[in-house]
C-alpha cells in the first residue's frame, strides 16, 4: 500500500488522529472506570471509540514505517521508530480494556434479558472483580497518555533535527 496522498505522506495525518483519539479514550477510560453514570452514558460507544483509536495507532505505525524508509535515517528517526511500539501498545491496551470492562459489566454483572439476576450472583466477587478491572483500566489510561507524549516528543524531535 502506498502511504502517500497526492505526493504527501499520510503519517502526519494519522498522527493527528492518534494524538487526539488515544488521550480522549484514555480519559474516558479513567472516567468510565470510576463513575457509573459516565460508564452507562457511554455504553457500547466507549469500546467502539477505543477500537477506532487502536486502528488509528496501527495506521500511524504502518505509515511511519513507510515514511522512515523514505527519509534519511538519523538517530532521532531511528529512536522514534523504535519506541513507536509503545504508543501502539497503549492503544491496544485501551482497546482490550474497554472491551473487557464492557463485556464484564454487560454479560456478568448486569441481569441478562429474561433473567432476574446476573451470572455472577455473589456481590462481593462481582465488586472485587469490578474494582480490579477499574484499577487496571485506570492504569492503562495513564500509560496510554504517557506513551503518546513520549512517542510524540521523539517524533517532534525527529522532524526538527
Amino acid at each position: 500500500m502506498s502511504w502517500m496522498f497526492d505526493g504527501l505522506p499520510l503519517h502526519p495525518l494519522f498522527v493527528h488522529a492518534v494524538v487526539v483519539a488515544v488521550p480522549v479514550v484514555a480519559v474516558l477510560a479513567i472516567a468510565a472506570a470510576w463513575i457509573p453514570k459516565v460508564r452507562d452514558w457511554l455504553g457500547i460507544v466507549f469500546p467502539i471509540l477505543a477500537t477506532a483509536a487502536f486502528i488509528a495507532a496501527l495506521l500511524t505505525k504502518q505509515s511511519g514505517e513507510a515514511l522512515a524508509t523514505q527519509v534519511g535515517q538519523t538517530a532521532a528517526v531511528t529512536a522514534h521508530a523504535e519506541i513507536a511500539d509503545i504508543a501502539t501498545a497503549g492503544a491496544f491496551l485501551l482497546f482490550a480494556g474497554a472491551w473487557a470492562q464492557w463485556g464484564w459489566l454487560r454479560f456478568f454483572v448486569r441481569p441478562r434479558p429474561g433473567h432476574s439476576e446476573a451470572r455472577v450472583t455473589r456481590p462481593r466477587v462481582a465488586r472485587a472483580i469490578s474494582i480490579g478491572v477499574s484499577v487496571l483500566l485506570s492504569l492503562v489510561g495513564v500509560f496510554a497518555i504517557v506513551a503518546i507524549v513520549i512517542v510524540g516528543d521523539s517524533g517532534a524531535r525527529a522532524v526538527w533535527e
